[in-house]
C-alpha cells in the first residue's frame, strides 16, 4: 500500500465511521484503517441506549456535547436510513425506572424531575404507585414500591448504526483498509504519512479513532492519551413474555439494566471489569458476570430465572478519567486529530464527534459544543508516551 488522501482515520468504530460519513459530506476523501473490522468492539456490542440527560458530567460539563449529539442523531436517521437502506432500529424509547427498596426513592424522584423540567418536547416522566407498575407490567417483582415511567430516551442497534454511517461514507468516497497501522511520519509539526504494516498512506490530515487503544498512539504522537479500557459484558436473553415492556432499571442495582431488543431478545448489563474485579487480560466472557447479572435482574423480574441465555458478549469502552471525550488537534501537530473516549456514552456521542472533527478538518472551526472536552485540557508529555 503505497498512496494518498486527504484524511486517514485510524479506527473503524462508530466514532471513526461516523468522522467518515461526516466528511464525506463535506467532499473530503477518507481512508478508514482498521485491523479487526468495522464495529468489532465496543460500537459492535452496545446496548445501543442514547440517555443525553443522566450520566458522568450529565448534568454538568458533558450535557450540551450529550444533547447536541442526541439531536443531531435524530435529525439524520431518516436520511442514513434512506441512503443506506440499513434498518438500525433507531426510535424513542420509554424507560421504566422501579424502586425495590427505601434507597431508591431519592433518586426516582431526581428521575422525575429531569425529565419533566427539561424543555425538551421529547422528554416527560410519570410518577407510578405500586398498583399501577403491577398492572402494566406484571413479572415486576412484587416488592416494587415506587416507580417512574420516563420517555425520550433514543435507541438503537450500535452495531447496525456504525454500518450505516461506514456505508453511507463509502458511498460518499470514503475507502476501508484493513491493516494494522504502526506509526505516523511527521514533517515540521504535521503529520505526512500513516505508516501501517503493509505500507504507507501519504495524508494531509489524520484522526485517531482508536477507541479504548488510543493509548497506544501516545508514543506516535509525543503526547500521552489518558484513555483506559473499562471492560464490560452483556447476556442476551431470550424472554418473549416481557417483549413489549419498556427498559428497566433499579438505582441499587447498578450494571443490571434491562433492555428488550427488537431482535427478540432481552440485553441486560452491562459489567464493569472494576467490581469484579476482573484481570484487564480477560477477553472472554466470564461466568462469574453472568451470574452478577442474573442474580441483579431477577430481583427485578423473577421470572427471568426461567429466561434462556443465547448470547454473552464482552466489550472495551474507552473512558477518560474525567469521564469526557477528547476532542480536538494535537497542539504540536496541527493536522492530527483525537476523536476518542466516549467512555459509557460513545454510541450517544458519535454523530458530534463525527460532525466536529470533520468541521475542524474542514474549516478549523466548529459549532459542536466540544469546548468541555477539548485536546488541550491534556497535559504535553515531552518524555516516553509509551
Amino acid at each position: 500500500m503505497d498512496n494518498h488522501t486527504n484524511t486517514v482515520i485510524i479506527g473503524g468504530g462508530i466514532a471513526g465511521c461516523a468522522t467518515a460519513y461526516f466528511l464525506g459530506k463535506k467532499g473530503i476523501p477518507s481512508i478508514i484503517v482498521e485491523n479487526e473490522g468495522i464495529a468489532s468492539g465496543a460500537s459492535g456490542y452496545s446496548a445501543g441506549g442514547l440517555n443525553p440527560l443522566v450520566g458522568h458530567g450529565i448534568p454538568g460539563p458533558l450535557g450540551p456535547l450529550a444533547m447536541y449529539s442526541y439531536e443531531k442523531h435524530l435529525s439524520i436517521w431518516p436520511e442514513l436510513e434512506q441512503e443506506t437502506g440499513i434498518n438500525f432500529d433507531g426510535r424513542i424509547i420509554d424507560l421504566l425506572r422501579i424502586g425495590l427498596f427505601d434507597s431508591d426513592i431519592e433518586q426516582l424522584s431526581g428521575t422525575l424531575n429531569t425529565f419533566n423540567d427539561i424543555d425538551h418536547p421529547n422528554f416527560k416522566a410519570e410518577l407510578l404507585e405500586p398498583q399501577d407498575v403491577i398492572s402494566q407490567y406484571p413479572l415486576i417483582s412484587s416488592n416494587v414500591k415506587s416507580a417512574v415511567l420516563a420517555t425520550g430516551n433514543a435507541a438503537c442497534d450500535s452495531y447496525k448504526l456504525t454500518l450505516a454511517f461506514a456505508n453511507a461514507a463509502e458511498k460518499l468516497g470514503a475507502l476501508f483498509k484493513s491493516d494494522e497501522v504502526i506509526g505516523l511520519n511527521t514533517k515540521a509539526e504535521k503529520v505526512i504519512g500513516v505508516k501501517t504494516r503493509n505500507g504507507t498512506i501519504h495524508c494531509d490530515s489524520v484522526v485517531i479513532a482508536m477507541g479504548p487503544w488510543s493509548l497506544n498512539a501516545s508514543k506516535w504522537i509525543g503526547m500521552h492519551i489518558p484513555v483506559t479500557p473499562l471492560k464490560g459484558q452483556i447476556i442476551r436473553l431470550k424472554y418473549p413474555l416481557i417483549q413489549q415492556y419498556p427498559d428497566v432499571e433499579v438505582p441499587s442495582l447498578p450494571e443490571a439494566s434491562i433492555h428488550p431488543k427488537l431482535d427478540g431478545l432481552i440485553w441486560c448489563g452491562a459489567t464493569k471489569m472494576e467490581e469484579l474485579d476482573e484481570p484487564f487480560s480477560s477477553k472472554a466472557p466470564t461466568d462469574r458476570a453472568r451470574d452478577t447479572i442474573m442474580d441483579k435482574i431477577v430481583q427485578i423480574i423473577p421470572s427471568l430465572i426461567n429466561s434462556e441465555l443465547i448470547l454473552q458478549t464482552v466489550c472495551f469502552r474507552p473512558v477518560t478519567e474525567d469521564w469526557l471525550p477528547i476532542l480536538g488537534s494535537v497542539p504540536h501537530l496541527e493536522n492530527c486529530y483525537l476523536a476518542t473516549g466516549g467512555g459509557e456514552k460513545g454510541v450517544m456521542l458519535s454523530s458530534a464527534i463525527g460532525e466536529a472533527i470533520a468541521d475542524l478538518i474542514g474549516t478549523g472551526v466548529t459549532s459542536v459544543p466540544i469546548g468541555n472536552a477539548s485536546v488541550d485540557r491534556i497535559p504535553v508529555s515531552t518524555g516516553n508516551t509509551a
